[in-house]
């Protein structure tokens, strides 16, 4: 131990300085390696993280934004379509409810409904195709207009996919034969057959 005091009482002390200068910045060096250097790393971690998940939950909040407006956009198109299908859903009062939208509209325009007749039923994507044969007598422009007003009626669920008008043996009347075929949807294990 007296050699190395001997030996470094002869070096300059600017020397002696500049060597204490450099074993206390590698101590610095190596306690910045072993003390910080880990907790930095985890911190560069986390904001790379808390970047990624701001990206996420940007993207979630979008996904979410049209979630809800893909819900409110199906509540209203059940609505309209509940709202455009007035009749009845079971068939005896979808068959009732339909005579009697149809009498009261041709009451209304000055055509007699003759009679309305339940036809075959099927399936057309998702929706039922209820069909029914109506027979009708009266002057050609109230029938027209009676036929127009089918849109107020029964609603845009409405076709009339055959009609046939013929001369009525009554003086200033046609006779009108149609079939109107109503969609209604099909309940979801019905579409799954």
């Amino acid at each position: 131990m007296n050699s190395v005091l001997d030996a470094i009482s002869k070096l300059h002390p600017r020397l002696v300085i500049g060597i204490m200068l450099l074993i206390v910045g590698l101590l610095a060096l190596e306690g910045w390696m072993l003390v910080l250097r880990k907790p930095y790393a985890e911190y560069q971690q986390s904001v790379a993280a808390r970047t990624s998940l701001e990206s996420l939950l940007s993207v979630a909040s979008d996904q979410t934004s049209d979630l809800e407006r893909l819900t409110i956009e199906l509540k209203q198109l059940t609505e309209k379509l509940g709202g455009e299908l007035r009749l009845a859903a079971s068939d005896d009062k979808m068959a009732a409810s339909l005579m009697e939208a149809l009498d009261r509209s041709a009451a209304v325009h000055g055509v007699t409904l003759s009679g309305v007749k339940p036809k075959e039923r099927k399936q057309v994507s998702v929706f039922e195709e209820v069909s029914f044969e109506v027979t009708a007598k009266g002057p050609y422009l109230h029938l027209c207009e009676w036929m127009l007003d089918f849109g107020n009626t029964l609603g845009n669920n409405a076709t009339i996919t055959e009609f046939d008008v013929r001369y009525a043996n009554e003086p200033r009347k046609v006779a009108l034969s149609l079939s109107i075929a109503l969609y209604r949807p099909l309940k979801f294990n019905e579409v799954a057959k």
